[in-house]
């Protein structure tokens, strides 16, 4: 054999063995598969061959190789050519793909069909998470991101009060109901008025803005110093069941108000004891202020107000307490000199002229009560015929009358009382130049009273009244006030109150211990260091007498 031919004969050779090669791969590719494959390879050299292979199903394969160069054909058990068709039950399988059913590399699961963006196997073979921007199973939301202040947690649920996580709109957000915290179940911070009571910071929480109520806008219970006009209160912290309010403040009634009036809806300065009864009908007797001349006139000062004695609303102008020591007889400066003395704070168990004596006018009745250091014994009412104040009763001469008898009440007193008893008009001056014009007795020797009555000193002077000095003409070289010309002998009757003469000239003598000398119950003119013809008759009989 030539060169030529051995190498042609290795050439030829080693293309079988090549053809043979890519034939068992494509067998081996295709499996149990049964079915015929046909394929074209070529290969790059000085030879080409063309091969076709056969495969059936028992595993037995024939094989044609035409030789170009030869021209001779070989039968065997493979044949390679670089165009080969294959029959059988093998084919050559296609490249994985997502949705196959088979997790491949690269693929995290593969439900085939099943693949779904909703699922727990999304449609790019990737398990479903929350944060892959995909709503799966589970997810009420995924915005993939990881934000939890937004409408959407990083736990893949839509946001909402109670979740634990502060969002948008919610001022708070502690994941529980407990509304007694700092965080209401509304993830809204607690605050007064919010009608939840916070633990340790609220002692009330009614959710409303009435002060009135027993809980305050404080969210605490209402007080006189909370700096609020609450619970009971008619203006800040006074009023109500608090302090009285001052001038100026607001009022219901004179209750609230130091001054004891109110007029309008303010705390003012009333007029009279009359005016702070109509007023507040439930006022009680006791201390008050009043103005009578009102705003620019003299001060307002303080005085005792009868709110029971018939209807109420008597202001005391003047007592006379028969036993404190300090005698207003007949003589006194204070029955005329617009002076005034002691206070309203001890006016029904001292003797007291208050400024009301000479500037409270407007009043239509008078009221005499008889008592004992307070405590009423008796009265009567007699209609005023002006309305001046008292003073300008005592100032007019002898017997102004002063007013009529209206009401009274004196059952309690004792049976030899007769001011009180048997008046039925009331005067001023009673007889003091008069004398016996006036009561029968000896002119020239005037018995009078202060306040006194017809009725209550008939004839021979055995009667009584307020202010007493009878037989004024025994006035021991002194003039006190009667005009008359002193016989320089005695002093006789001067004392606060009077029943009538002392018992040894038949009367009944005078209440309380106060006379302006001792008396002595001698019926002569002895001295002028005792009260002759005067005897204490052992009743301590009290007189106020009240404007309304």
């Amino acid at each position: 054999m030539s060169m030529h031919g051995m190498v042609l004969g290795k050439g030829v050779a080693s293309w079988r063995r090549a053809a043979l090669a890519w034939t068992l791969v494509g067998a081996a590719c295709s499996g149990d598969s049964g079915g015929d494959t046909t394929g074209q390879a070529t290969l790059s050299g000085t030879t080409t061959a063309m091969a076709t292979t056969t495969s059936t199903s028992a595993g037995s394969s024939s094989s044609t190789t035409d030789d170009p160069t030869t021209g001779s054909t070989s039968t065997g058990s493979s044949t390679t050519a670089a165009e080969s068709t294959s029959t059988g039950s093998s084919t050559t399988a296609a490249d994985p793909v997502c949705g196959d059913g088979v997790v491949d590399a690269g693929e995290e699961c593969d439900a085939g069909a099943d693949n779904s963006d909703m699922g727990a196997c999304t449609s790019a073979c990737k398990n479903a998470v929350c944060g892959d921007g995909l709503v799966g199973p589970g997810e009420a939301c995924d915005d993939a991101n990881t934000d939890d202040g937004d409408a959407c947690t990083n736990a893949c649920a839509l946001a909402s009060c109670g979740d634990g996580v502060i969002q948008a709109g919610e001022a708070c957000d502690d994941g529980n109901a407990d509304d007694t915290d700092a965080c209401l179940s509304t993830c809204v911070a607690a605050t007064c008025g919010d009608g939840a009571v916070q633990a340790g910071v609220e002692t009330c929480d009614d959710g409303n803005a009435d002060e009135t109520d027993t809980c305050t806008t404080l969210c605490k219970a209402p007080s006189c110093s909370d700096a609020l006009k609450s619970g009971s209160e008619s203006d800040v912290d006074c009023g109500g069941s608090c302090m009285a309010c001052g001038l100026g403040g607001l009022c219901v009634d004179g209750g609230d108000c130091e001054s004891g009036f109110c007029g309008g809806g303010t705390c003012k300065v009333a007029a009279s004891c009359a005016a702070l009864k109509t007023a507040d009908p439930n006022a009680v007797s006791g201390v008050y202020t009043i103005d009578p001349d009102g705003m620019g006139g003299e001060a307002a000062y303080g005085v005792y107000c009868d709110m029971t004695t018939d209807g109420g609303g008597w202001t005391l102008v003047l007592n006379l307490d028969t036993s404190d020591g300090h005698v207003m007889w007949w003589g006194h400066a204070l029955w005329t000199d617009s002076n005034t003395y002691g206070s309203a704070e001890t006016a029904m168990t001292e003797d007291h002229v208050s400024a009301g004596w000479h500037n409270l006018g407007g009043g239509k009745e008078v009221l005499v009560l008889v008592h004992q250091e307070g405590a009423t014994k008796g009265w009567k009412s007699f209609n005023k015929v002006t309305t001046d104040p008292m003073i300008v009763h005592l100032k007019g001469g002898d017997n102004v009358l002063i007013g009529s008898q209206k009401n009274s009440d004196v059952a309690g007193l004792w049976t030899q009382e007769r001011l009180v008893r048997l008046s039925t008009n009331l005067y001023g001056n009673h007889c003091w130049q008069q004398g016996g014009l006036c009561t029968s007795g000896n002119q020239g020797s005037p018995d009078g009273d202060r306040i006194g009555s017809h009725e209550a000193i008939p004839s021979d002077n055995v009667g009584g009244g307020l202010g007493n000095w009878h037989d004024m003409n025994y006035c021991c070289n002194a003039n006190y006030g009667s005009g008359k010309s002193c016989n320089g002998s005695a002093i006789r009757t001067a004392s606060e109150a009077q029943a009538g003469w002392a018992p040894c000239y038949g009367g009944q003598g005078h209440f309380g211990t106060d006379t302006l000398v001792p008396s002595t119950n001698t019926c002569s003119n002895t001295t002028c260091a005792q009260a002759n013809w005067s005897l204490k008759n052992g009743v301590d009989y009290d007189y106020a007498i009240m404007i309304r």
